[in-house]
């Protein structure tokens, strides 16, 4: 996406080869006695990607239960010297960009930045950096500097990964990506090799905290959902896959809450509460998205790699400022590529480009790929929804 004419936030994909509140609690009720086939809604990746959504997750992707460790660095340039403290910086990211994990995981990734709180001052000047980034050599070798020049100072054997931060008005390095390579190939230190990491730009201080959970989704293996070409013309037409659903596809939409899919495949919902339709027609309860427990999602397979997915959304936690409540439907394929509409939300409606008006109320209906999804009752916090597969 894009901020002010700023480059949008991106995964660089080598080939290594190449204050929210807290949610509630909602128990999980029985699921309808038509027997939960799960396994037909994991859908494996079609090809080699280093973001997508395919189940299960690539193992050396950033972990996503438990302790998530993070180091964090601070590096200037001789062109574009830090006027800021490291702490001033940092604190444009910290705590906020660690609760958001916290609270969106249900509580399962304790996301953890620890700061080295010094500059570092990198050996050539900011637009070195800045060409550096939209390569893989070059971002490693960005990221491969800084640790080495901090590497006498901390201790980065027991960290998951690094952040590198830097001056907030290096205009030279434009917008900050995340870096993923392959298994054994990226940037060392301490006898361990990183696959994972992410640095800053100067559109940090345009997005704010949730940049950082954006760039760290790619690396915990979650592709773009704006699209990468688009009507330059048109701003809105970046955003027609999922408008402002989801931080993947809108830093800056009324509900960055990641999707019902998203939190399945980084291990943050049980199977237990999917409930894969194959057949028939099924009548089943959704607890919100923002609130813990209870049945998350109905998928429907429609092909090889491809599910029909709905989900229940309230105004609540990080989307507070959510236009329209509902039930959302949305469809995943797995052989699509980042930025090429793997996650699409529906329905796409006329004069409404950020599908404020996509979740179904009482009464509505929707059908997509011979599925068809209606809202029979809603709650504050859950929709009930007769979903039948049209033979």
């Amino acid at each position: 996406c894009n901020l002010g004419g700023q480059t949008p936030p991106s995964a660089v994909e080598p080939v290594a080869t190449t204050e929210t509140l807290l949610p509630t609690f909602t128990e999980t009720p029985e699921l309808p006695v038509i027997s939960n086939t799960i396994g037909e809604c994991k859908k494996s990746p079609v090809a080699f990607t280093n973001v997508g959504l395919g189940i299960p997750n690539p193992p050396h992707k950033l972990p996503t239960i438990g302790n998530v460790k993070t180091i964090v660095l601070f590096a200037d340039f001789n062109d574009a010297p830090a006027s800021q403290t490291p702490e001033q910086v940092f604190s444009l990211i910290s705590p906020n960009a660690e609760k958001f994990f916290n609270d969106i995981s249900y509580g399962r990734m304790n996301y953890v930045l620890e700061p080295y709180f010094t500059w570092l001052r990198l050996s050539q000047p900011s637009t070195y950096y800045g060409e550096g980034i939209r390569t893989y050599d070059g971002h490693l070798q960005f990221l491969q500097e800084a640790v080495t020049l901090a590497d006498a100072n901390v201790d980065f054997s027991t960290a998951n990964s690094v952040l590198v931060l830097v001056p907030t008005d290096a205009y030279a390095v434009p917008y900050g990506p995340a870096f993923g390579a392959n298994p054994s190939f990226g940037y060392s230190a301490d006898g361990k090799t990183f696959e994972n990491g992410v640095t800053s730009g100067a559109d940090l201080t345009g997005w704010g905290f949730l940049w950082l959970n954006h760039e760290t989704g790619h690396i915990m293996g979650l592709p773009d959902l704006y699209a990468y070409q688009y009507d330059s013309a048109n701003y809105d037409d970046q955003h027609r896959f999922v408008g402002g659903f989801g931080l993947m596809g809108f830093i800056d939409g009324n509900a960055p809450e990641f999707f019902a899919y998203e939190r399945w495949q980084m291990g943050w919902l049980d199977d237990e509460q999917i409930f894969c339709q194959t057949e028939g027609e099924q009548t089943v309860t959704l607890s919100a998205i923002e609130t813990i427990g209870g049945v998350k999602a109905v998928m429907i397979p429609v092909s090889e790699t491809k599910v029909v997915v709905v989900e229940s959304r309230r105004r609540l936690g990080y989307d507070a400022n959510l236009v329209k409540e509902g039930a959302l439907v949305y469809t995943v394929d797995t052989s699509i590529y980042s930025g090429e509409g793997a996650l699409v939300v529906y329905p796409i409606l006329e004069n409404d480009p950020y599908r404020d008006q996509s979740p179904l109320t009482v009464g509505e209906s929707f059908t997509i790929d011979g599925v068809t999804i209606t809202v029979l009752e809603a709650t504050n916090e859950s929709d009930t929804v007769q979903v039948t597969i049209n033979q």
